[in-house]
């Protein structure tokens, strides 16, 4: 359940590197990019020491919008290591991604680089280590103390929250309570029924805030914010509030959202209690008891 795409981390734009004519500043420079947009590129090896700071490198201007801390940036990006070995494609997995910029959510050389760009932009950025992933990089794919080097070409704007109405009335007292506040920077409290440790034997699903767009069928995929807690002592499983922002899961991934799904439409909220069994055998052996979500379908596809 957890994203799949790199976890990207910080603060806010960059500085110009100046070009002093040093040994470091001709070795150091932003690999050769190739390759039509909206195409997976072709990005060299870099040439001599990476730089030390981050660099930025406009190759194609877009005419969108400019992005704005906290947007949910849509974007399709590649990512390899100094030495020109790839560790993640949004191309290859087939499909663009989406990231909170701005807010700590990605890694720092993302927030400062990526921040008043406009849409429809290529743009290449060397992200050194400090604005990286560290010291501890990220096994096995990312040594520690790695220099990065990222394609990304800015898409689209997505919704960051819904925007439906609370359901009148009282929500489904086989559920756990689950909060209809709206916020983009936190999950709704779930307060799981005092007790009761043991989910429902079948698949129970209730809409608390129901939005007006596109419905979702057993085939879409939706840009979702959601937060899964354990039945059994409450225990968080997931919260993408805390994590990334907003992620793009095709319904038919995650047991029970297919079916308690269908129907349902984008700015919705949609509380989701699934029984142990309905998961996979290597899951059960995790999970001591079934699954609450709360979902907020921010977008459907």
């Amino acid at each position: 359940m957890r994203r799949l795409v790199v976890a990207l981390a910080v603060p806010a734009l960059i500085a110009s590197v100046a070009s002093c004519g040093s040994e470091e500043d001709k070795n150091g420079q932003p690999p050769q990019v190739t390759g039509a947009t909206d195409k997976k590129p072709k990005v060299a090896k870099g040439k001599g020491k990476p730089p030390k700071d981050l660099k930025v490198k406009v190759l194609k201007e877009g005419k969108g919008q400019k992005v704005k801390k906290g947007d949910s940036l849509n974007a399709n990006y590649h990512g390899q290591l100094w030495n020109g070995k790839e560790f993640d494609s949004s191309w290859k997995r087939g499909q663009p991604a989406t990231f909170q910029i701005g807010t700590g959510k990605v890694i720092k050389g993302w927030d400062e680089a990526l921040v008043g760009k406009r849409l429809g932009s290529r743009v290449e950025l060397v992200v050194p280590p400090s604005k990286g992933y560290g010291k501890q990089g990220q096994p096995p794919t990312i040594p520690k103390n790695s220099t990065l080097v990222f394609v990304v070409d800015l898409e689209k704007i997505m919704p960051n929250k819904i925007d439906g109405k609370p359901v009148e009335g009282a929500q489904n007292p086989e559920l756990p309570e689950v909060s209809t506040k709206v916020e983009t920077d936190k999950a709704p409290k779930i307060t799981m029924p005092k007790g009761k440790e043991e989910a429902p034997d079948k698949l129970i699903d209730e809409t608390i805030i129901e939005g007006d767009g596109k419905k979702v069928t057993e085939k879409s995929t939706v840009l979702t914010q959601f937060t899964a807690k354990l039945w059994k002592g409450g225990k968080q499983l997931d919260d993408t509030w805390a994590q990334g922002g907003p992620q793009e899961i095709p319904v038919s991934k995650i047991p029970g959202w297919g079916e308690a799904l269908k129907g349902k439409k984008a700015g919705s909220r949609v509380v989701i209690s699934v029984p142990k069994d309905e998961f996979p055998k290597e899951q059960r052996k995790q999970f001591s008891s079934g699954v609450v979500f709360s979902v907020d379908v921010l977008n459907v596809n």
